[in-house]
């Protein structure tokens, strides 16, 4: 009876070791894709808790000049930089899983709201799962010829 027993705490352990959590991926999509627009409009206010939450401590970016960039440097550019005079939107984003990492690519035009003239960049942004969140570990940024 003892072996009985031993066995079945052994199976049950690796029953329970090998069901890994499943991704949810239709709500990753969903999260990621609402994350970019608040993303862009996190930068255009000066939000870093916006910028906390979706960008992870050990991002790395380029800009649009091609200049690298980390999280810290984000939040102080974005507060320094804000600017409630332009409206931006993002759209035709694409976003392809593999596994705990996704890669997201999508574009985005910043309108100014006093004469509406705008530009539209195409982006990169590479997201993990970690910690049981999604965030951003990468991004590029690449301004697209008006």
């Amino acid at each position: 009876m003892k072996i009985k027993s031993n066995f079945l705490i052994i199976l049950t352990g690796l029953t329970l070791f090998s069901c890994s959590e499943k991704m949810d991926y239709e709500a990753a999509n969903a999260y990621i894709l609402k994350s970019a627009q608040e993303w862009a409009e996190a930068i255009n206010a000066g939000d870093s808790l916006v910028i906390d939450r979706i960008v992870a401590d050990d991002f790395m970016g380029v800009s649009l000049r091609g200049d690298l960039y980390d999280k810290q440097t984000l939040i102080r550019e974005s507060k320094m930089k804000a600017n409630r005079f332009y409206k931006p939107k993002v759209f035709n984003v694409t976003i392809r899983f593999y596994g705990e990492a996704a890669v997201a690519q999508g574009n985005e035009t910043w309108t100014k709201k006093a004469d509406s003239t705008s530009t539209t960049n195409i982006w990169t942004d590479t997201w993990i799962y970690r910690d049981k969140k999604w965030q951003i570990v990468a991004a590029q940024d690449l301004k697209l010829k008006q």
